[in-house]
């Protein structure tokens, strides 16, 4: 369950920044007046503590100390800012996305259920059973820990609201709207790299001494000849068969191939990439359309909500403590491969399908 929302949802981040980035003339809201000294930020009646700021960030790291290492946090992301800095962004972003979620959970009277209730309990028990006592000290979460049921508690609920606000988007998604088809294409490419990695554009010149030989070999397509063995001898691509839906390749390339009937020759198609011959090897693959049209429908879904999410959080003026963001300071003691809260939500809410109440 939680898989499918985290795809759909989290596009609705970049919603978030701006509610923090643009509200009141495009410059970010920074008022400290009744947020406490442990508080990051306040949407509404939302705050967020710095507990809570902390058990997002940590969560986000591990991902990265697991492939860059311990050291990850000093690293330039290539903008000038460090890993430190774009993990507390997206943990911000992430947090902000809860807290607006609550507030128009409440507006549409959604609660937890008991049984919910006991899902977040258990889904705590579990991360305190798993954390050892220097990790909470350092994130400053309490002995019983009463921060990380409340985010699990937002968790679910932040999940019922979505499946709440799409419950009845169910829309018809035709075969033509989601067909994949499958073709092979030869490519001949209209560029060159050199030793650094830069692409080099033929001229005009070359480029039509390159069309000419595009034409003969889709002549030799033409006359039956093995379209495999013109592949394997003059594709420049890295990859002969594509599978895909609309809207996934490159615009006369997807015009073409949706064009021509299985095992027909294309013209010589241009992109960017250079010249294609294209053959269709299959108009409509069935199994791929089927799998489309959920996307498709995940994709809708996904749209519907974000409009109402939309319009609800343009209404919102957030206060932000830039001096507990800015004084926030990683402890002496390592915890982020300790910290696996959003690791163990997924795993508790697996199965997890919202309970709605008249």
């Amino acid at each position: 369950m939680r898989d499918k929302i985290k795809k759909t949802i989290l596009p609705l981040l970049l919603s978030v920044l701006l509610v923090f980035s643009c509200a009141g003339c495009g410059s970010k809201v920074v008022l400290t007046a009744g947020l406490g000294k442990n508080d990051v930020f306040r949407i509404g009646d939302e705050k967020a503590s710095s507990a809570e700021f902390a058990l997002y960030l940590y969560s986000i790291a591990w991902d990265y100390e697991s492939v860059y290492g311990s050291e990850f946090w000093e690293l330039d992301t290539g903008d000038g800012s460090t890993m430190l800095e774009h993990c507390k962004d997206l943990a911000l972003a992430q947090l902000a996305r809860l807290k607006v979620m609550q507030l128009l959970a409440a507006d549409y009277g959604l609660t937890l259920t008991e049984e919910e209730e006991a899902l977040a309990e258990a889904a705590t028990q579990q991360f305190m059973n798993s954390v050892s006592e220097e990790a909470l000290e350092a994130l400053g979460v309490d002995e019983d820990g009463a921060q990380v049921l409340a985010l699990y508690e937002e968790r679910l609920l932040s999940d019922k609201l979505y499946a709440y606000l799409i419950k009845d988007v169910n829309p018809e998604i035709s075969d033509d709207e989601a067909r994949v088809v499958t073709v092979q294409h030869i490519l001949l490419k209209t560029y060159t790299v050199d030793e650094n990695g830069n692409r080099l554009e033929m001229s005009e010149e070359e480029k039509s001494s390159l069309y000419a030989k595009a034409e003969e070999i889709r002549a030799l397509a033409e006359a039956e000849e093995d379209f495999d063995s013109l592949v394997s001898k003059y594709n420049e691509d890295t990859k002969s068969t594509y599978s895909f839906g609309k809207g996934e390749m490159e615009e006369s390339f997807e015009n073409t191939a949706f064009e021509l009937e299985t095992g027909e020759i294309s013209h010589i198609t241009v992109t960017s990439h250079g010249y294609h011959i294209i053959k269709c090897i299959s108009t409509l693959d069935r199994a791929a359309t089927d799998a489309n049209k959920q996307t498709i429908l995940l994709q809708r879904k996904a749209e519907a909500f974000g409009e109402t999410y939309d319009a609800f959080a343009a209404d919102l003026e957030p206060e932000v403590n830039e001096e507990v963001l800015d004084a926030f300071e990683l402890p002496d003691y390592d915890v982020t491969g300790e910290i696996l809260f959003l690791d163990i939500y997924e795993q508790m809410t697996a199965d997890y399908e919202p309970v709605f109440t008249d």
